[in-house]
């Protein structure tokens, strides 16, 4: 049985085109979340910028193993709290494609130093009735690869927003390569949000036996896009620890590894999954 256990917050906001405005909030909540005992701090996607259009996201663009504005906040609150931080998505340079970025959650440890990063394999490319019709494809590229990053002894599976729907991804994560915490940041919109969210990512825990932190942006961020907040932890039977509904702001939990192994071993449906190739 594993004996880790994890303070976690998962971080609730509303982005806007003003990267400055948007790490400021990124600096007061994270204050907020280390004030309350995180040791692992998640952002949603997005919380470095969110414009009206795909393309603009690429005036903010910056390498994720550079000093631009994105990582340098984030190393710096990362070292001053001696906490693990999590950018849940931001644009990343892609050196030879001057049109598009991926879209990359970033994992940074207590020294400020790059653990992991994760680009986004799902893109967000749909028209949505009675919806906004949204093309992410346009200014960003795939990811292709999986990644497990462990935290304070928790294995620690990435991924981001639309991938919540493709529960392939998340079986091969815990499978695969042992995830037991499960992060989502997110920027769902408010109309897919009310449909789906908690359905989604309830069926993503209880599944796959294992905790799930979705960080999230809520509000309307321009004329164009609203997103649905509902920032959440879920644990591995599927029930909420905690969730906040509208506003800036952070959600707590406690994760801990004997939770997982219990359910695990209660239900194994783990052991008896098949991965089809």
């Amino acid at each position: 049985m594993t004996t880790w256990e994890l303070r976690v917050a998962a971080v609730q906001m509303r982005s806007t085109d003003d990267l400055a405005a948007n790490l400021a909030t990124v600096r007061t909540l994270t204050h907020r979340a280390a004030s309350e005992g995180a040791k692992l701090v998640v952002l949603p996607e997005c919380f470095s910028f969110l414009g009206r259009g795909e393309a603009d996201k690429l005036q903010i663009a910056e390498p994720t193993d550079g000093n631009g504005p994105v990582m340098t906040t984030l190393r710096e609150l990362a070292t001053q709290h001696g906490i693990w931080i999590v950018g849940g998505g931001t644009p990343e340079v892609i050196p030879d494609d001057p049109r598009r970025t991926f879209n990359t959650a970033v994992v940074l440890s207590p020294t400020g130093a790059l653990a992991a990063r994760y680009r986004k394999i799902h893109l967000f490319d749909v028209d949505i009735p009675g919806g906004a019709t949204l093309r992410e494809s346009d200014a960003t590229a795939a990811g292709d690869e999986l990644v497990v990053v462990p935290i304070e002894g928790a294995n620690v599976g990435l991924s981001i927003c639309y991938d919540v729907r493709f529960p392939e991804l998340y079986r091969c994560l815990v499978k695969d390569r042992g995830a037991e915490v499960l992060l989502v940041p997110a920027a769902f919109t408010a109309h897919t949000g009310a449909a789906h969210w908690h359905l989604l990512l309830r069926a993503r825990a209880v599944e796959d036996q294992s905790w799930v932190v979705a960080a999230a942006q809520w509000g309307k961020h321009n004329e164009k896009r609203e997103s649905y907040g509902h920032a959440l932890i879920s644990d591995p039977w599927g029930t909420l620890v905690g969730e906040l509904d509208s506003g800036d702001g952070v959600v707590m939990g406690t994760l801990d590894g004997a939770t997982v192994a219990k359910r695990r071993a209660q239900l194994p449906s783990l052991r008896h999954a098949v991965l089809w190739k």
